[in-house]
């Protein structure tokens, strides 16, 4: 029979190198921080040139100035003089020459100095790169619930958003079609106009936004506060004019057939998977005690000859289908070479077509990934030969050790663990080893919907499960 027996893999649960694909992974965030650190450094050396340039342009000034006053004083007189003649056309020419020269220099100097560092060399993230981080902000809003205020004040420890930043987001949103949403972070935006200085034009378009949004959901006067301040901005405004005229006669004859909500009722999903799935990263759904108490933490020897002289630490999960988590099972000088190693190999996980059985990439799965065989490292086939002893499971036909690092926002969406569709049913995955390679503070968690938990990550620890029983 040609059957998997053993799937397993190692989650790098680390708080989005392939180009483009920084945001999918973490482990590539610190070469962004590397970059503008050089980029800061150029900058530094940039202002400095240019500063020393506009100096000796002032200083030539301020002589040039001198000389030019003297001789206007009485122009004849002193044309007349032959030196001063001499000076003037060497003022005209030479010294204009030079002038030019720095001139020239300040427009032509490059930001990036290639003598101090090889611009190719620099690994700089495009658009793509921007977008995944939006979308990854976008999905931990989503999953987590969380308000654009809380994402925008740095959720507890990161740095706050100014009122661009939220634009952006809020155009992101728009051109999705999510309007609701949308709203949330125009109007965050809104309430940090004072924060930084933000183009006007932006501004007019978020209190436009706001001003549309707000009367479609049935707030006529708020619509026309919006329109007020947007005039305040740009008296001249036709369209706010406009809509000035428009919402006035709305609040004055038509208040009561304003337009509904368009909010949809979270009930009506909450029978879903993925509505479940993400109560329970939101932490909504937590177990009682009538269905812990009768789950155990113990020592085991007897599952293989080495637990004997090194029983196991096992937590019983769920006692059917059967889930336990492994304790103390990786070490942190294991952890730290799996990590070193896989940094350079990392690439974009990918999920299986359910047509053609191959790997394709989907915001479904936003993580990077490797693999490694035994032969990699001594450390990879003890770390196999563990697994072997954990599990009682024979690793001779057991896929290749995958490391996997999750990245901003990063996501497994609900899926099985196994095939059960196409040829690879022929090849499958009977039961599933997840190591956690790290502590997380925020989410970060194994989620079962079906079984109504979620599994916390521990560094250290490794999951195990049947995906076929």
């Amino acid at each position: 029979m040609y059957w998997k027996i053993i799937s397993w893999g190692l989650l790098i649960a680390v708080s989005n190198v392939v180009k483009s694909e920084f945001y999918s992974s973490v482990s590539d965030l610190d070469k962004l921080l590397q970059t503008e650190g050089i980029i800061l450094k150029q900058l530094d050396s940039y202002i400095q040139a240019q500063e020393e340039r506009l100096g000796e342009l002032r200083r030539r000034t301020l002589s040039w100035k001198s000389a030019h006053g003297k001789a206007t004083r009485n122009a004849k007189d002193y044309l007349l003089n032959p030196v001063n003649a001499f000076l003037l056309i060497k003022r005209l020419t030479l010294e204009w020459n030079d002038i030019e020269v720095i001139a020239n220099a300040m427009a032509k100097q490059d930001l990036m100095n290639p003598d101090d560092a090889d611009k190719n060399t620099l690994e700089l993230p495009e658009r793509v790169d921007l977008l995944g981080a939006m979308d990854a902000l976008l999905r931990l809003q989503d999953v987590y619930n969380l308000d654009a205020s809380a994402i925008a004040n740095g959720i507890d420890t990161g740095s706050k958003m100014f009122a661009d930043d939220c634009f952006e987001l809020g155009q992101k949103l728009q051109e999705t079609g999510d309007t609701h949403h949308a709203a949330d972070w125009f109007r965050e935006a809104y309430s940090r106009f004072n924060l930084s200085k933000i183009d006007l034009n932006k501004k007019v378009k978020i209190l436009e936004y706001l001003a549309s949004y707000s009367y479609t959901t049935g707030n006529v006067e708020n619509a026309l506060d919006y329109t007020d301040y947007l005039l305040d901005l740009q008296p001249d405004n036709k369209k706010a004019l406009g809509q000035k005229t428009f919402y006035e006669d709305a609040i004055w004859e038509q208040q009561d057939k304003l337009f509904k909500s368009d909010k949809i009722s979270s009930s009506k999903a909450s029978n879903n998977i993925l509505a479940v799935y993400k109560k329970l990263c939101q932490g909504e759904i937590l177990r009682n005690a009538s269905e812990t108490s009768h789950l155990r933490c113990r020592y085991t020897s007897t599952l293989s000859a080495f637990s004997k002289i090194a029983p196991f630490k096992i937590e019983e999960i769920n006692l059917n289908p059967r889930i336990v988590v492994f304790h103390d099972v990786l070490s942190d000088t294991e952890i730290d070479l799996l990590k070193n190693w896989s940094k350079p190999l990392l690439s974009r996980a990918g999920i299986a077509n359910q047509e053609t059985g191959k790997g394709e990439v989907s915001n479904y799965r936003v993580s990077k990934s490797t693999w490694f065989t035994d032969d990699y490292h001594a450390t990879i086939k003890i770390i196999t030969e563990r697994v072997e002893d954990m599990t009682g499971l024979s690793m001779d036909t057991a896929e290749e050790l995958q490391v996997v690092n999750y990245g901003l926002g990063g996501q497994y969406g609900p899926h099985f663990d196994f095939f059960h569709w196409g040829e690879l049913t022929k090849s499958n995955r009977i039961a599933t080893v997840l190591f956690y390679m790290s502590d997380v503070k925020i989410g970060g968690a194994t989620v079962f919907p079906k079984l109504n938990f979620a599994l916390e990550a521990r560094k250290g620890s490794a999951a195990f499960w049947y995906n076929l029983h």
